[in-house]
């Protein structure tokens, strides 16, 4: 058994649904982090799917929802850390604003 820590994200998720991460085949992941970072002074909310394999986004599989990130505001979001994805699970988020909110998330892979 394999066990391999990633940061798999670093970027800003759109205003419609973005995919963070896609677990691989033959794997099981944790999410280890996620942080939520606002660059302005301005108020922005985000929102987390866990889709499972071969799923879509829906309110079924909402995992965070439209939680406000305060202008200059970090937020580490217990709701999605400790979320466990199978082979093909998905992360997705959207956000409010483009190019405002910055999400870093590490997991740990297990082959």
């Amino acid at each position: 058994m394999g066990v391999t820590l990633k940061n798999v994200y670093l970027a800003q998720p759109g205003i419609a649904n973005t995919t963070l991460y896609t677990c691989p085949a033959n794997t099981v992941a944790r999410v280890l982090k996620c942080t939520v970072t606002n660059d302005t002074t301005t108020v922005a909310t985000i929102s987390f799917n866990k889709v499972p394999s071969a799923g879509a986004v829906a309110a079924t599989n909402l995992i965070m929802n439209l939680r406000p990130i305060g202008g200059l505001e970090t937020y580490e979001c217990p709701e999605v850390v400790g979320q466990v994805l199978d082979a093909g699970d998905l992360l997705s988020a959207i956000a409010s604003v483009a190019d405002q909110l910055t999400v870093s998330l590490d997991v740990v892979e297990i082959v």
